[in-house]
């Protein structure tokens, strides 16, 4: 049997089938082979985390050698405090997720005209926000209004922050405009407002109603259509890819088939998708996806997706589906480089009954029926 890659021919000779729990272990060190390449790269990634972590615990530290004791709140004597100190309260509460803490400290700073420094006012207020505690930022913004108008003016009145706020609550109609109009006119907020939504919406569509879902469509599309900003819609589409609704999976593909921009800003996204859907054995919207992708010529994630699913299937010991998607990627010149760059591996997986034979100048074919 003789088999024709790309730029190199494999000569194979006929294999005799073998069970596939005593070749599982074999396999499965061929397709992440490549993972040891990237040994350094993780340790490097890993002690930057470790060093973080032991920065936050340094700063903690330091503030309790500093003896900065919240129980001015019981006192109100936070009216006697400077703004350093002041900072350093919110930021021990910051550190150790206290939100009682945070919402009394607020308090008593309307209560005395004292407003943190303004990176610390801007972490408390996405605190509020996510906490849903509208009331909270409309009074810091007063705040804000009396003391440091600026402020106001530069972040429109905190309204992003609303926003949130609401949306939390469940109104998710009414957050929507905010945002819209927050977006229209502070193109300095947009990209926290990305942030936002990214949260927001991969939190949300699942578990709101059909009409929620259309308001965020419409949304979305409109940032598309007045601003050329794909972003949120990715971030929709993540969401309705991943969910377990049929119809949701659905609108996810017809985004990409309406919105051809929009295979190229969720390329990124598709190794998650697919690993998350593969962990929950819905291999049916990968395959769907994987059509999608070939459609528009997108190799290289088609590439990663097949890889994916031939780890899956391996996992799952079921030989015939790896044959398949294997001889599949042969037929359509799709390569899979871990495979095909292993002749034992290739001999492995590929049944000894059939021939296959790519010329290296025909035409690309356009088959996606799958066997598998």
């Amino acid at each position: 049997m003789a088999i024709y890659l790309s730029c190199r021919s494999l000569c194979l000779c006929p294999l005799r089938l073998v069970p596939l729990k005593i070749i599982q272990p074999y396999l499965c060190s061929f397709l992440h082979e490549s993972a040891e390449d990237n040994t350094g790269v993780l340790d490097d990634f890993t002690s930057q985390l470790m060093s973080k972590k032991a920065s936050k615990w340094e700063r903690k530290i330091e503030l309790i050698q500093k003896k900065v004791k919240p129980n001015f709140l019981k006192t109100n004597n936070i009216k006697n405090l400077d703004i350093d100190n002041v900072n350093e309260l919110f930021q021990t509460a910051i550190d150790h997720d206290d939100y009682s803490t945070i919402r009394n400290l607020t308090k008593h700073c309307i209560e005395n005209d004292k407003i943190p420094s303004y990176n610390i006012l801007l972490n408390i207020l996405s605190l509020h926000s996510r906490m849903g505690d509208k009331n909270s930022i409309i009074q810091v913004s007063t705040l804000c209004e009396k003391i440091r108008p600026e402020i106001l003016q530069e972040n429109s009145n905190f309204q992003h922050y609303v926003a949130e706020a609401v949306w939390i609550k469940g109104d998710i109609t009414k957050s929507l405009k905010i945002f819209e109009t927050v977006y229209k006119e502070n193109e300095f907020l947009r990209q926290i407002i990305r942030s936002k939504l990214r949260y927001l919406i991969l939190n949300s569509v699942e578990n709101h109603s059909e009409a929620t879902l259309v308001n965020l469509i419409q949304f979305s599309e409109k940032l598309v259509q007045e601003y050329n900003d794909y972003f949120t819609l990715g971030c929709l589409w993540q969401a309705c890819i991943l969910s377990e609704w049929f119809t949701d999976q659905q609108i996810a593909l017809e985004f990409l088939n309406k919105y051809t921009e929009l295979c190229k800003i969720i390329a990124r996204k598709i190794p998650l998708v697919v690993r998350i859907s593969l962990k929950h054995h819905r291999t049916e919207i990968v395959y769907r996806l994987n059509e999608v992708l070939l459609k528009y010529e997108m190799d290289s994630e088609v590439s990663q997706v097949l890889l994916a699913l031939l780890d899956y299937w391996i996992k799952q010991g079921d030989f015939r589906q790896c044959q398949e998607i294997v001889l599949w990627s042969i037929e359509n010149d799709i390569e899979i480089s871990t495979v095909s760059q292993n002749s034992q591996l290739l001999k492995l997986l590929v049944d000894n009954g059939k021939h296959i034979k790519i010329e290296l100048d025909a035409p690309r074919r356009t088959r996606t029926d799958y066997k598998f």
